[in-house]
């Protein structure tokens, strides 16, 4: 039985691995390919059942031939399926960065391998292939042309220069719907595909914040793993998505209220991402945090300073204006506070701090009067 479903489509393979082959020898291809394999087999495997996706075709699917793993979710609520391949998008890359095949090439001193992904939403027809029934196997099938359009979409990430993971316009949108994803993407890139007839508009993942990124890592790869994440962002060419993450992590620890330890750290790590990011807003938005909640190296002052850096670059950033008028509150100064409250809800009518704040604002004003 054939049926039409709206799936969340990710490609993602190895970057270069066709020029990386030139270098090494046959037994050295093989070993890499062994390693991400098993790596992204680990990392799919585990994540589809933490996050209980039934799999044999039922809700989600996917295969790794080569250098090339294809997943397929259709769970039928699209925004949860679409969370979910951004999710195993950086897992995947994350766990490439810290296998044990690039530990040996950094500590070599060369380039590592890198993780290309593309993700888009689309229509394809899943059905039972009647030839694979005759092999025993009655895993459905997945084909449309939604493939080969997120499969071209992948191939545009090589000229990534955060993430390297580029997504369609459907997924875009999706996200855009689902204000609880705090993901960011570049300005769009006009792509000509050969035989689309037109140009494709074709984003990057610029900024990726979740708090179950790390958490929700299979067991294996915990171990060492900020230890490993922090070497590489110490390495010639350190890609920025690293440094997200990594400081991400540190931000969880330090609101714990255990780890003040770690605060000057944080500090020299989101310093040394400023140096190597495009979208800079979401690393002064760490620093001006940081600055807000840490114990040691707390300054609302120095950490105002940072939200106005995000605001001149992107003026209408959300945690950078609600951070700044809280300050602003705090430190008695009511009239900016009003005015910056006012400017979160000229651009989210519907925010309910903002609004509650006005009322109060409001309320204060009459009693005076």
């Amino acid at each position: 039985m054939k049926e039409s479903v709206l799936a969340t489509i990710l490609i993602a393979d190895l970057v270069n691995s066709t020029e990386m082959s030139k270098n090494l020898t046959l037994q050295e291809y093989d070993d890499m390919i062994v390693h991400f394999q098993s790596t992204m087999y680990e990392i799919v495997s585990a994540h589809l059942e933490q996050y209980d996706y039934e799999g044999d075709g039922s809700d989600c699917s996917w295969s790794i031939t080569g250098d090339e793993i294809r997943v397929f979710l259709y769970s039928g609520a699209t925004q949860y399926d679409v969370r979910n391949a951004l999710l195993m998008a950086v897992k995947m890359k994350l766990a490439w960065l810290v296998s044990d095949f690039n530990e040996r090439i950094m500590k070599e001193g060369r380039l590592v391998s890198r993780i290309g992904v593309g993700i888009n939403c689309g229509k394809v027809v899943k059905g039972v292939r009647a030839w694979r029934v005759k092999t025993g196997d009655v895993r459905p099938s997945v084909e449309g042309y939604a493939i080969n359009i997120t499969k071209r979409i992948e191939s545009t990430s090589r000229k990534g220069k955060s993430y390297q993971v580029m997504v369609g316009d459907s997924l875009r949108r999706k996200c855009q719907e689902h204000n609880s994803l705090n993901v960011v993407f570049s300005p769009p890139q006009s792509l000509a595909f050969k035989g689309l007839g037109q140009d494709m508009p074709v984003f990057e993942i610029i900024s990726f914040i979740h708090s179950e990124l790390l958490p929700s890592m299979p067991a294996d790869f915990k171990n060492g793993l900020v230890e490993k994440m922090h070497y590489a962002v110490n390495q010639p060419m350190a890609e920025p998505w690293v440094f997200i993450t990594l400081l991400r992590y540190y931000a969880s620890l330090i609101a714990s209220g255990k780890h003040d330890y770690l605060e000057n750290h944080a500090i020299r790590i989101a310093e040394q991402a400023l140096a190597v990011t495009e979208y800079k807003p979401i690393i002064y938005n760490m620093l001006g945090w940081f600055h807000i909640y840490g114990k040691g190296i707390h300054n609302l002052e120095r950490a105002l300073q940072y939200f106005e850096e995000s605001l001149k670059l992107e003026p209408r950033n959300k945690a950078a204006l609600l951070h700044k008028a809280r300050i602003l509150e705090t430190t008695g100064r009511q009239d900016l506070a009003r005015k910056t409250y006012g400017d979160i809800l000229l651009h989210n009518p519907n925010h309910p701090e903002a609004q509650r704040k006005m009322t109060e604002f409001e309320a204060s004003e009459q009693l005076q009067s």
